[in-house]
């Protein structure tokens, strides 16, 4: 009876260690195995299956509208707050402010704070406050746009206020350099014959895919909208000198980390997303067939 019951504790013990290491394989590839959480929670894939063009525009607008919660201006400061930290570069979780970041360097100055927050500015350094990256001029400081975190960015007031509305681009004749790098210019070659802004490699793709998710964000209205970037139209929307030059951003800097988390906070704050991180495929599924 004794020598049974032994044998049996005896098996028992020695499978043990063959299912930890099974539990811990199951553990190490369900990662690998699921499907990211937002095409579970937010995207109907099977409906957005197939579709191009306008009609994929079309589908992720309703989708964008409908899950849109508008905030207060005020509280974008406080999204910064949990979306907006440096946890790449320095790693200081100071404000990510796209105009003033060196990649790979320090900066002179950063920011922490709601208390860094403008103010009055008397160069680069004073303080932060909130970028849009289309102007708000263009819509008239109307919400929800004004608000809409996914183009809103904290930066640099200095910086943000020498862009004011300036359509993005690519400068040849410089006329004024941030300290980061970004620059304030012309290219005559591109056909446009006024001022470009241009921001650091880094975070081309990152305004890129902001601008073109506000494209499909606001279909139902931009033609409202009157700014040099806009074609009139709220298929394609931007005018192609400037479309193009998204485009070209959004392949040569890919998603980051960053953004990826930025995305995931914005969710959190105003209850949609930006598809065009989750998911940057639908760039070219979108543009490549208007």
């Amino acid at each position: 009876m004794l020598v049974s019951a032994l044998s049996i504790i005896l098996k028992r013990l020695h499978t043990i260690p063959t299912l930890i290491l099974f539990v811990f394989s199951l553990q190490l590839a369900q990662p690998l195995a699921r499907t990211n959480d937002y095409d579970q929670t937010y995207y109907d894939l099977n409906k957005l299956k197939g579709l191009k063009g306008r009609s994929l525009k079309s589908a992720l607008h309703h989708l964008l509208d409908q899950t849109h919660r508008s905030q207060s201006y005020g509280a974008l400061y406080y999204a910064y707050l949990e979306g907006d930290l440096d946890e790449e570069f320095e790693g200081d979780h100071s404000i990510m402010d796209m105009y003033s970041e060196r990649p790979g360097d320090s900066e002179r100055y950063n920011y922490f704070s709601r208390g860094d927050t403008c103010g009055n500015y008397r160069g680069e350094g004073s303080c932060f406050n909130r970028e849009h990256l289309f102007p708000q001029s263009a819509f008239n400081k109307r919400s929800p746009m004004r608000t809409d975190y996914f183009h809103v960015y904290p930066t640099d007031g200095y910086v943000n206020n020498v862009r004011g509305s300036h359509p993005f681009g690519e400068v040849v004749d410089v006329e004024w350099t941030s300290e980061n790098g970004s620059k304030l210019g012309r290219n005559r070659a591109s056909g446009y014959s006024g001022d470009f802004f241009e921001p650091i490699d880094e975070f081309k793709g990152d305004i890129a895919r902001a601008l073109l998710y506000f494209a499909i964000r606001y279909e139902d209205r931009i033609r409202s909208f009157r700014h040099r970037m806009l074609d009139g139209s709220d298929d394609r929307v931007y005018d192609k000198p400037f479309l193009d030059i998204l485009l070209r951003w959004h392949k040569l800097d890919p998603v980051s980390a960053f953004e990826k988390r930025r995305n995931d906070n914005g969710f959190k704050f105003q209850g949609n997303r930006n598809p065009l991180i989750d998911h940057p495929e639908w760039v070219s599924q979108i543009w490549d067939h208007i």
